[in-house]
């Protein structure tokens, strides 16, 4: 320093300090040389896969459970009270309308007055036929074949008690239909309104089912309902929904639809169990996306990506729709033909470029397509 200083000296002073400034800024541009970074790589454009969106159908479809029940059923009771008798019949028993079931054990006592009232009428009868006869020939007086007639009409009306009475120790079906469920034996001392046997008729059994509440409106009469019944898994059946129940349960929130089954009954039984599937949605030309094509955007909207033809990307606000099977119905905003981003979507921005991985591709180990 000793020797510039000296070596300066020599100059006159307004030399001296233009060569120092001199310096100075060599030193500082030197410096500022030194801590530029060289120029970095530029940054790949992210691998992305798409899809070519086609119209197709979409469906959304509502899974349920349901259940055989019989429309037409009877829950006989005793009509009057004493001990089952002649109870000859069993769960499954086909039974002809008007056949005797059981009886109740005070028959033969209601039976030997329905006798006396039938005996007791012919007597009424004959009395009156002899009456009416001499009141023709004016030998009996009108007022006595009044008190014929009248004690006639009641040896009548008292038969036709006796008979109703002997009704009700006689249990009989109301029409053909099979034994669901026998409650007594012989023997049994029953009361007036115990239960006694069940029927159904089998002709009547339909697979009845509900829908959620929020679902009632979408599913109407004559609408098909897929079924596959446990105890025949490997034959699904087509089934058409023939009824309506009027009200919504208020308890359960749901509402009650029946479907008819084949005409082949006997493969069904009352309480048989089905797995349902039926379509609340249908589209047969619908523009639909996988689920994880659908993202948010910085202002809360849905949205998705598309490649460009100029290869960037872009982000196109969308109105989704329901999801069935792994796919979102999109109703507004995407056409057939436009180029979809599935995979890769994390590392895309709009407007940048993008590159489209071969179809057959693998993922790479962070899930992204392969370029």
């Amino acid at each position: 320093m000793n020797t510039m200083t000296r070596t300066l000296s020599r100059f006159k002073p307004e030399a001296a300090t233009r060569t120092l400034a001199r310096l100075a800024l060599l030193v500082l541009v030197s410096g500022v040389a030194a801590a530029e970074p060289p120029n970095p790589p530029k940054k790949p454009a992210p691998a992305v896969s798409v899809e070519t969106l086609a119209p197709r159908l979409f469906e959304q479809r509502l899974a349920l459970t349901g259940s055989v029940e019989p429309t037409i059923v009877a829950a006989l009771s005793s009509p009057a009270e004493g001990p089952v008798q002649d109870c000859r019949i069993r769960e499954g028993d086909r039974v002809r309308a008007g056949q005797t079931l059981l009886a109740i054990g005070r028959e033969s006592s209601v039976t030997a007055n329905v006798t006396a009232a039938e005996e007791e009428l012919d007597r009424k009868q004959r009395d009156f036929d002899r009456f009416s006869a001499l009141a023709t020939r004016n030998v009996l007086a009108a007022d006595e074949l009044d008190r014929a007639r009248a004690e006639l009409e009641r040896a009548r009306a008292a038969l036709t008690q006796a008979r109703q009475s002997a009704a009700d120790y006689v249990l009989k079906a109301p029409w053909p239909g099979i034994v669901s469920a026998v409650h007594v034996a012989d023997g049994k001392y029953v009361a007036p309104r115990t239960p006694l046997v069940d029927l159904f008729d089998p002709a009547s059994l339909v697979l009845r089912f509900q829908i959620p509440e929020q679902h009632v409106f979408a599913i109407r009469i004559g609408d098909r309902v897929e079924a596959r019944f446990d105890a025949a898994p490997d034959q699904p059946r087509t089934l058409t929904i023939t009824r309506a129940f009027p009200e919504i349960d208020r308890r359960l929130r749901t509402r009650t639809f029946e479907a008819a089954l084949p005409l082949d009954q006997a493969e069904f039984a009352p309480g048989q169990f089905a797995r349902l599937s039926v379509a609340l949605l249908t589209r047969p030309e619908a523009i639909s996306i996988p689920v994880e094509a659908l993202t948010t955007g910085a202002d809360g909207r849905p949205q998705v990506f598309t490649v460009a033809d100029d290869g960037t990307a872009r982000a196109v606000v969308v109105t989704p729709g329901p999801e069935q099977d792994g796919r979102r119905l999109i109703t507004d905003g995407l056409a057939p033909g436009d180029r979809l981003i599935v995979n890769g979507i994390e590392k895309v921005r709009n407007g940048e470029p993008v590159r489209v991985a071969s179809p057959n591709s693998p993922p790479t180990a962070d899930g992204t397509p392969t370029p």
